[in-house]
């Protein structure tokens, strides 16, 4: 009988060790993907819309391609980019300021309103960004080369 009551500390205190194992390597890859992102892009909120004025904010950090920006939300256990906006689909519909409660997560920043289709499968969003990061995202959309220009110069 004390053999195994002993042997059974044994095996919890060695399936507590793994999951305390696990539990850090988990820890660490989020950590390190959240470091990542943050360092590697440009942040900014997104939301889909339709949304209610203060609901669907998500943050995030926007990664500019030559075909298209990629949209990495800060905190998911998905590791591959949440939202890929097309850059010869994008159409900025409108700027706004932040109304009511969203003040109090865009202080400082401007909403973009996006039109429908930007995503290319007809999503529409808004992206909320520091004036900076909206000067950024205008040259960037703004210095696209032409569709002729695309296709090799025929």
């Amino acid at each position: 009988m004390v053999v195994s009551g002993g042997v059974s500390v044994i095996v919890g205190l060695v399936i507590l060790a793994v999951a305390l194992v696990l539990a850090l390597i988990v820890a660490g890859a989020a950590l390190y993907r959240l470091t990542e992102i943050r360092n590697a892009g440009t942040p900014l909120l997104l939301r889909p819309v339709p949304a209610a004025e203060d609901q669907g904010w998500r943050h995030g950090s926007a990664h500019y391609g030559d075909d298209a920006l990629v949209y990495y939300r800060l905190v998911t256990f998905w590791q591959g980019p949440t939202v890929r906006l097309v850059r010869s689909a994008i159409a900025v519909d409108g700027r706004r300021e932040p109304r009511g409660t969203e003040r109090e997560i865009l202080d400082g920043m401007v909403v973009i309103e996006l039109a429908p289709g930007a995503d290319g499968a007809g999503g529409a969003y808004e992206l909320g960004m520091t004036p900076d990061a909206l000067t950024a995202f205008q040259a960037w959309l703004e210095s696209a080369p032409p569709q002729r220009a695309r296709r090799g110069g025929r």
